[in-house]
């Protein structure tokens, strides 16, 4: 090996350290990077987020209820809501025996009220009772029971088309609705209601 080799390489590594040492002294200090003066005249509203069944709340909490009207005439479903988005407006829509060959709409509907919390206080609770008249579970067989879940208004079981939110920098956003569901199947049997 040559003895200048080596001189060679020292030489060239003390300008190269000091070179990147001095960049990265100027960029950890901010000033290679241009500052945008550009304020933000408001804060963005945030993107809609889904609202939530607590399934470990929902009532009853079998989701096969395999002999209403043994023993009981009368059931409550229930489900406790949860969405980040406090202000929104909440609505329980329930469905018995949907067909989507033939739609029909909702069997009830509950708005549920604004506490200013995430989680709701009311429960979306439908009641039924095999002795009332036009029960939809009152025929002997098998039932679907479904909760749907929304922060917007449902057409066809479907939230409206999204909100469209324009931005100051003249962009634009679209803000989805959602909605969420839960369901139970009931056999409804010849017992003691009938």
């Amino acid at each position: 090996m040559h003895p200048h080799a080596t001189r060679k390489h020292r030489g060239i590594l003390k300008p190269l350290l000091a070179g990147l040492g001095a960049a990265s002294l100027a960029v950890g200090s901010g000033c290679l990077i241009p500052q945008d003066e550009a304020l933000l005249e408001g804060v963005p509203e945030f993107k809609n987020r889904p609202p939530r069944i607590v399934e470990e709340q929902v009532e009853p909490s079998e989701r096969i209820l395999r002999a209403f009207g043994v023993g009981t005439c009368t059931q409550d479903f229930s489900v406790v809501v949860e969405d980040l988005d406090v202000d929104d407006r909440l609505t329980v829509e329930w469905y018995v025996d949907y067909n989507p060959s033939d739609p029909v709409g909702f069997y009830r509907q509950i708005v549920l009220a604004n506490t200013g919390q995430p989680r709701r206080d009311d429960r979306g609770t439908l009641h039924m009772d095999l002795r009332s008249a036009n029960n939809p579970l009152g025929t002997p067989g098998i039932h679907l029971v479904e909760a749907l879940v929304t922060d917007r208004h449902l057409t066809n079981r479907q939230p409206d088309p999204p909100e469209e939110v324009f931005l100051a920098d003249g962009g634009l956003v679209k803000n989805p609705g959602f909605v969420t569901s839960y369901s139970w199947v009931v056999n409804t049997v010849v017992g003691d209601c009938q």
